[in-house]
């Protein structure tokens, strides 16, 4: 599996400037697609070539390409079937795919990028995220999930982290890179860039907000089973999906 993640945009292809030409380059994809659509409806949606297109830069050939990739990669991952589960750290893998999968469903129909991506470091020690791990996350964010993140806040990240960041953003794709945004408490820098992204009174206090209420991980988890169970069920489960991911 190759872990070379930048791409290099082709100057010749143009953005489509009305909604007619948007659906002439997502219909140019399922052309190349071809029979794949039958066997994955939901995941090859107008929403999801879209995104594609986005992260290859409305080039169809290679929109194609990355998602005949993803489609390999689902059928041997298979993140349609997992369900919520905290049972163990080796299973933390699948815990990113199916946070991304939910964002992915509820991100449907909306602009690229709509989703914020936090991490609270307190705790964090590089034990706590072997680096294979952290290859292995981004080479799936940005290979099967493209254009899904639209920031990813780091908050008070340790000094040795800084360290551990010259290393893994060697895999991150520049357009990725611009989207982390490190924070940390007491800082104006970091205060200007949180306001202006979250209402700082309904923001966590472990973010630097106001809301000092803490998630009941008992009642969350309670919540997304039964959002598994609608699913499984093949009811609609579309609705506003937050994750927290703490750095322990």
């Amino acid at each position: 599996m190759s872990y070379l993640f930048r791409t290099r945009s082709d100057p010749t292809q143009q953005k489509p400037t009305s909604s007619e030409e948007m659906q002439r380059e997502v219909d140019g994809v399922r052309e190349m697609l071809g029979d794949l659509q039958k066997e994955m409806p939901s995941f090859l949606s107008d929403g999801t070539i879209r995104r594609f297109l986005r992260a290859k830069n409305w080039s169809t050939e290679q929109a194609a390409k990355a998602l005949k990739e993803a489609v390999k990669w689902r059928r041997q991952f298979k993140p349609e079937e997992i369900c919520w589960s905290l049972t163990s750290t080796k299973e933390r893998m699948k815990q990113l795919v199916y946070n991304l999968e939910n964002m992915a469903m509820n991100s449907e129909g909306t602009q690229e990028g709509n989703a914020i991506w936090m991490c609270n470091f307190q705790g964090w020690t590089v034990s706590s995220t072997p680096l294979w791990e952290t290859r292995e996350s981004l080479h799936i964010i940005q290979n099967y999930y493209p254009g899904l993140i639209g920031a990813a806040i780091l908050s008070n990240p340790p000094k040795i982290f800084e360290s551990f960041w010259k290393i893994v953003k060697r895999f991150i794709e520049p357009t990725l890179q611009e989207k982390v945004k490190f924070v940390y408490s007491n800082n104006s820098d970091s205060q200007r860039i949180m306001s202006g992204m979250f209402d700082m009174d309904k923001l966590e206090s472990a973010f630097g907000g106001k809301n000092t209420a803490s998630l009941d991980i008992s009642k969350y988890a309670e919540r997304m089973r039964r959002r598994d169970q609608l699913r499984r069920a093949g009811k609609n489960t579309n609705g506003n999906i937050s994750s927290s991911w703490q750095g322990k």
